[in-house]
């Protein structure tokens, strides 16, 4: 069942032994940018200046057992960072709008033998208007 996407990465769960790939949660941070005005015997003055762009950061585990080569996924992730290029993120039906990959972190910490088992991926996106 296919639940979601980054640009060409599908995030999906498969009852059934099947291929899955999902993010663990994802986190959505949104800042308000705002300038600090001092004054002669008063307190600072705070101006609103704009919305910061949103960020978003999802844990994705990917597992061997799970359908999935973990390291070819974790390749395709790094590579959207690489190519530096903006994707469309849905997750649940919910268009999160625009963003482009700003950094991929891979911890292979699950082995089995000399092959990885398991890769934990953390994804950092940023909003792009």
């Amino acid at each position: 069942m296919r639940i979601g996407s980054l640009g060409d990465i599908i995030f999906e769960v498969s009852p059934i032994g099947g291929r899955t790939v999902t993010p663990g949660q994802i986190s959505r941070e949104r800042k308000a940018r705002f300038e600090e005005h001092k004054v002669v015997g008063a307190l600072p003055r705070l101006e609103f200046l704009s919305p910061e762009l949103a960020t978003v950061g999802m844990p994705i585990h990917l597992r061997a057992d799970m359908g999935v080569n973990p390291v070819r996924e974790a390749d395709r992730l790094s590579k959207l960072c690489k190519d530096g290029k903006v994707y469309r993120l849905i997750i649940a039906g919910w268009n999160f709008g625009y963003y482009a990959v700003e950094s991929v972190q891979q911890d292979m910490r699950y082995t089995v033998g000399d092959k990885i088992f398991a890769v934990d991926v953390r994804v950092a996106l940023k909003e792009y208007v």
